[in-house]
């Protein structure tokens, strides 16, 4: 999961893609708090608990591809679609990795709580390293 959040920042400073604005959401308390509470609680419902569920019932979506679902892929997918309605091109690309190992923990603890905390751990660390940085 550290590598999840160290890989894109490095290529993040490499390529000079942190701009002042990348850090809109840690300018105050109800941001941070949408950002690593109520942002994961959505997504992670939607995404792994309704998407990824259902499509994890369809016989495809049952079938593995390097022991990672059908349906953990497509989900992610999505997710990262999803992403580029208000990102980069950059910032979507960084979801795919954090996006299949939440999906691997919803399917392991047939729970969507496992990928709540993940994802909000995710952010927090994440835009932590980068305020940090600034």
């Amino acid at each position: 999961m550290l590598l999840g959040i160290l890989i894109p920042l490095i290529i993040g400073y490499l390529y000079n893609v942190f701009t002042s604005d990348s850090y809109w959401l840690l300018k105050d308390f109800r941001s941070l708090i949408l950002l690593i509470i109520i942002y994961p609680l959505i997504e992670e419902i939607t995404f792994r608990g309704w998407m990824q569920e259902y499509i994890s019932k369809t016989s495809i979506g049952k079938e593995k591809f390097f022991n990672i679902s059908i349906a953990n892929i497509f989900t992610t997918i999505l997710f990262t679609l999803m992403h580029l309605i208000h990102h980069s091109y950059f910032w979507a690309f960084l979801v795919i990795f954090p996006s299949l190992i939440f999906g691997y923990f919803k399917e392991q603890f047939n729970s969507v709580i496992p990928p709540i905390i993940l994802h909000s751990f995710y952010n927090f660390m994440f835009f932590s390293i980068i305020y940090i940085s600034e």
